[in-house]
C-alpha cells in the first residue's frame, strides 16, 4: 500500500469516528485532488446530499489552481442552498514534498444554533438597559447595592475615600433616594465607618452644595434632614 492509499485509509477512519461523535450535526468528506470532477472518495453524514463520486467545490478547485495549499483553513462559515449555516474546517493532505493530494473536510450544522442565538439575544434585550433593581426585602442589601453601583460610577472604592468623596458619595445617594429608607443611617454609617452625626453634617453639605446649583423654586421646599436628636434612622 502506497502512503498515500494508507493516509487516506486512516482519514476514513477518522472521519467515521467524527461523523459519529457529532452525529447527526456533522459531515465529514475525504476528497482526492487526482481528479477533481469526482473527487470525493469516502464521506461521512448527509448534511450536505453530496455522494461518493462527486465533483470538488469551487473553495477546493481555487486553492488546488492556486496551489495556496500550503495552510489548512479552520472554523470558516459555509452556506446551504436551503439556508442552513455551517461551520467547516479543511485540512490538505500532502506529500513529502508539500504538494496537496486530498483534502479532510469537516462541516458541521449550526443553524439551530445560531437560531437559538438569535432567539436568546432578542429574550435577553432590555428595553431599558440603564435601569437597574435589586429585587430585595432586605434595605442592607439594597442600599449595599446602591453603595456599589454609587462607587463604581465615582471610580473609587472603600475604604480609602476623601471627606470630600464621602460627601460626593452622599449627594449621589442622596439624589438616588437612599434616605426615603428608614433604616439608612446607622446602615451607611456603619459602611462609610463615620458617626451619625458627621453622617448628617455631610449630607447637610452635600444639599447646601445642590441647593446652590439647582436653587429650589420658590413654591417647593427642598427635603430637609431630620434632626439627629429626635430620628437618627433616618433623613
Amino acid at each position: 500500500m502506497s502512503d498515500q492509499a494508507a493516509v487516506f485509509t486512516l482519514m476514513k477512519q477518522m472521519a467515521q469516528a467524527l461523523a459519529r461523535v457529532m452525529h447527526p450535526m456533522c459531515e465529514v468528506v475525504i476528497h482526492d485532488f487526482s481528479d477533481l470532477d469526482h473527487s470525493i472518495v469516502h464521506i461521512e453524514g448527509k448534511l450536505t446530499g453530496r455522494s461518493i463520486g462527486g465533483a470538488a467545490t469551487n473553495l477546493l478547485l481555487e486553492r488546488v489552481r492556486s496551489g495556496a495549499t500550503d495552510e489548512d483553513l479552520y472554523n470558516y462559515i459555509t452556506t446551504l442552498p436551503g439556508g442552513q449555516v455551517m461551520k467547516s474546517s479543511t485540512i490538505f493532505l500532502r506529500d513529502d514534498q508539500g504538494q496537496a493530494y486530498g483534502a479532510f473536510c469537516v462541516n458541521m450544522d449550526i443553524t439551530a444554533f445560531a437560531s437559538f442565538r438569535r432567539l436568546l439575544g432578542d429574550f435577553l434585550t432590555s428595553e431599558l438597559p440603564h435601569v437597574q433593581e435589586l429585587l430585595s426585602d432586605d434595605p442592607h442589601r439594597t442600599i449595599d447595592m446602591m453603595i456599589t453601583e454609587t462607587l463604581a460610577e465615582m471610580d473609587r472604592a472603600l475604604p480609602i475615600l476623601s471627606r470630600q468623596d464621602k460627601i460626593d458619595l452622599i449627594a449621589r445617594l442622596d439624589a438616588r433616594g437612599v434616605f426615603q429608607v428608614k433604616k439608612a443611617v446607622p446602615i451607611l454609617a456603619d459602611r462609610l465607618s463615620m458617626s451619625r452625626a458627621t453622617l448628617y453634617n455631610y449630607l447637610g453639605e452635600a444639599r447646601d452644595d445642590r441647593q446652590q446649583q439647582h436653587p429650589w423654586p420658590a413654591e417647593a421646599e427642598p427635603p430637609q434632614a431630620e434632626p439627629e436628636t429626635t430620628h437618627e434612622d433616618s433623613v
